[in-house]
């Protein structure tokens, strides 16, 4: 038996037992509808200068992972992609991370922010659909209670995919990753 048939079984036996896939678009931000089910959500810098937003909310403080991948590629090698979470009762983030923000902070809000600038630069085996990428590796954040939102944007205007990881129990489904395959499978 082939190797994707046999993942392409295995998919089918278990869909509920999988990140929620999403694809992201510049000019329309993307709704986490269940903030207490993981995503893993995929984008494109088409020219560099778009910004991405992810909105959540959350009855109550909620700690969870946020993680950016992109492609292990030798053409992606200067890619790094920031992000970060924007919410009433964060913090201010320093000088420098407001300076690299893609958009000023709206009153009142503060930040979590990951420049995705650690060297060396981490790398993952994602073993499920098994994919290289550069990882900014998982931070884990306290959301405050209330409307948050996570911004992806890139501060040295490089091109490429990405995509980011929110969240840890599984609840998506991996057929809903078959409508946009073309775009995932780098």
């Amino acid at each position: 038996m082939s190797r994707r048939l046999l993942l392409l079984l295995v998919l089918c036996a278990f869909p509920g037992l999988a990140h929620a896939p999403g694809r992201l678009f510049a000019d329309k931000p993307f709704v986490i509808a269940r903030p207490e089910v993981s995503y893993a959500l995929f984008g494109e810098f088409v020219t560099g200068s778009e910004h991405f937003v992810m909105s959540l909310e959350h009855a109550t403080r909620f700690a969870t992972p946020v993680e950016l991948l992109v492609p292990h590629q030798q053409d992606l090698r200067d890619h790094r992609p920031a992000w970060a979470v924007v919410a009433a009762g964060l913090p201010a983030p320093s000088a420098a991370e407001l300076a690299a923000l893609p958009a000023p902070l709206p009153p009142g809000m503060g930040a979590i922010v990951d420049l995705n600038d650690v060297t060396p630069r981490p790398a993952l085996f994602e073993s499920v659909m098994r994919r290289f990428f550069w990882t900014s590796e998982p931070l884990a954040v306290v959301f405050p209670e209330g409307k948050s939102e996570l911004w992806v944007w890139c501060p040295a205007k490089t091109r490429g995919k990405f995509g980011i990881g929110y969240g840890i129990e599984e609840g998506g489904g991996y057929m809903e990753a078959f409508s946009d395959w073309s775009f995932y499978a780098y």
